[in-house]
């Protein structure tokens, strides 16, 4: 086992310290040693790792149609099953957000992903509509905790050079739909019930036998979701993270997590108490007594915290209204409006697109299923490239404001477009470009909202702006099944209107965080 240096925190006088920092605030104090540290074997690591968490968001959509066969659900009521799960989403992004900022980032990356493979395994098993829509419920709150929880946790170990990075991880969201449609066209058109022909408009159907491929979706992603599970308990031990760990003050702690991700990257770096933010004369120690070395005898692997939980240095109610003082009001009320209009109008496109390519079809007959399914693969593949490219626009002169303007408003223009479609071609380039772009804005929305909102309310921050894009995401599938009873394009029209919304919402933002602050 690794041995380390002994801190001493009270050798030197807080005022000389805080002369030294020269009146930097923690988080640029500690952005500069994360700078020190460097960026290396152990961010990569996590970047895959936290990845994992966003890959687990995507299967509803490819099976509604199936599951609403399978149990004679109306078009009115279907949408319940998509609401179960951004009802589950919406708990779970509320708790685990306000979790982390209280007691941790380490403890909701660990238990979030195994809650959502366990109810995902579960649900597979469902014996009717509502049993599956409570396992969703469940899966939800898992998937709703990893999104805000595993952004904030990244952001929190990577150097300030490398926050575009928090952009990039998006890419796993676009994985994650790209696997599902991949999964669906492989497994659903056979193990469907027949299709509608000529001659047999309503065809028989062994529900049992022949209409369980949906079932094999959710037990083939639950197992996928069970295993990345393992691979994160196994391959990387993770520490507290460092600005997580000084915002309480527990200076021992940050210093031996700051000095062992150096060596795990390979670099010898020596930090000591006087490079850390002063505690105040006030602030009541909350430093274990032993620390546990986070190396093993290779380097290798992180292997144990000190894992005592320290009481929140601030209460749930206090970070609620460091959101709403005059600083922030603006920033709070426009970033809660665009995660909630982004989640209405991506939710009321994306949740009902299968249902709409086998509704619409063209020359006057619907598509088959395997064409249907082939082309919510293409639209889902379509959407890998906007994270990549947002990582690179965000750090030219549009910046991180440009880049969701443009984005938001051309989904409303491509979705417009899809909502008048006459042909095939059309559709497949204007659903794909709704794709590219709509993830796009997605990417940057999860990396600027952690960006503009201080350690000490970030989890806060992002997970009730999470929890709001929930329930919008409850709503929207209710709502559109019902206008679909109506129009069976209306919901597109709406959510045109809201992706212009997000558009404007965007301009209004008082700050651009890039290579601004943390």
């Amino acid at each position: 086992m690794t041995s380390f240096h002994q801190v001493n925190g009270d050798d030197f006088d807080h005022d000389d310290q805080n002369l030294m920092h020269n009146g930097k605030s923690h988080e640029q104090i500690i952005d500069g040693l994360l700078t020190k540290v460097g960026y290396g074997r152990f961010q990569k690591k996590l970047l895959i790792l936290c990845g994992f968490g966003w890959l687990a968001d995507n299967a509803v959509a490819i099976i509604l149609p199936r599951v609403q066969e399978h149990f004679s659900i109306s078009d009115k009521w279907i949408g319940v099953l998509s609401s179960s799960l951004f009802t589950g989403m919406m708990g779970g992004a509320f708790f685990w957000g306000t979790y982390s900022d209280a007691r941790g980032r380490k403890t909701p990356y660990t238990m979030t992903l195994a809650i959502t493979s366990f109810f995902g395994i579960l649900s597979s098993a469902s014996f009717s509509f509502w049993s599956l829509c409570l396992m969703l419920f469940f899966v939800g709150f898992g998937v709703g905790g990893n999104m805000p929880t595993d952004g904030a946790l990244y952001l929190e170990f990577l150097p300030k050079e490398q926050h575009y990075l928090l952009t990039f991880m998006s890419v796993f969201f676009s994985f994650g739909a790209v696997t599902a449609s991949i999964i669906g066209y492989i497994i659903l058109p056979s193990t469907s019930c027949p299709e509608p022909t000529a001659d047999t408009m309503i065809p028989d159907c062994d529900l049992a036998n022949q209409n369980y491929g949906w079932r094999l979706v959710l037990l083939t992603i639950g197992v996928l979701t069970l295993l990345m599970s393992f691979v994160r308990t196994f391959w990387l031990k993770l520490p507290e993270t460092p600005k997580f760990l000084m915002s309480q003050y527990r200076t021992k702690e940050t210093i031996i997590v700051l000095e062992n991700i150096a060596r795990i990257n390979g670099e010898d770096v020596r930090i000591t108490a006087r490079d850390l933010p002063a505690r105040p004369v006030s602030q009541p120690q909350s430093i274990p007594e032993e620390e546990q070395a986070f190396l093993d005898e290779d380097g290798d692997d992180v292997i144990s915290a000190a894992e005592s939980l320290s009481p929140a240095s601030e209460s749930l109610s206090n970070n609620w209204r460091q959101l709403f003082v005059p600083k922030w009001r603006r920033t709070t009320l426009l970033v809660f409006g665009i995660w909630t209009l982004t989640s209405m109008a991506y939710t009321m496109f994306n949740v009902f697109l299968p249902k709409y390519l086998e509704t619409l079809g063209f020359e006057k007959t619907p598509s088959s299923r395997k064409s249907v399914y082939w082309d919510y693969m293409v639209y889902s593949i379509a959407g890998v490239p906007g994270s990549l490219v947002a990582s690179y626009m965000i750090e030219t002169r549009l910046g991180r404001k440009g880049t969701m303007a443009l984005s938001a408003f051309g989904s409303a223009f491509a979705l417009f477009i899809f909502s008048i479609i006459d042909s095939h071609l059309t559709m497949v380039l204007s659903s794909s470009t709704v794709s590219f772009l709509a993830t796009l804005l997605y990417a940057v929305i999860y990396g600027y909202t952690p960006e503009v909102f201080d350690t000490s309310v970030r989890g806060t921050a992002v997970g009730t702006a999470s929890g709001l894009g929930r329930i919008a995401g409850i709503l929207s599938p209710l709502a559109s099944g019902w206008l679909y009873t109506f129009w069976v394009t209306l919901p597109l029209h709406i959510s045109v209107v809201g992706f212009g919304l997000v558009g404007l919402c965007v301009v209004l933002l008082p700050f651009e965080t890039r290579a601004t602050r943390t």
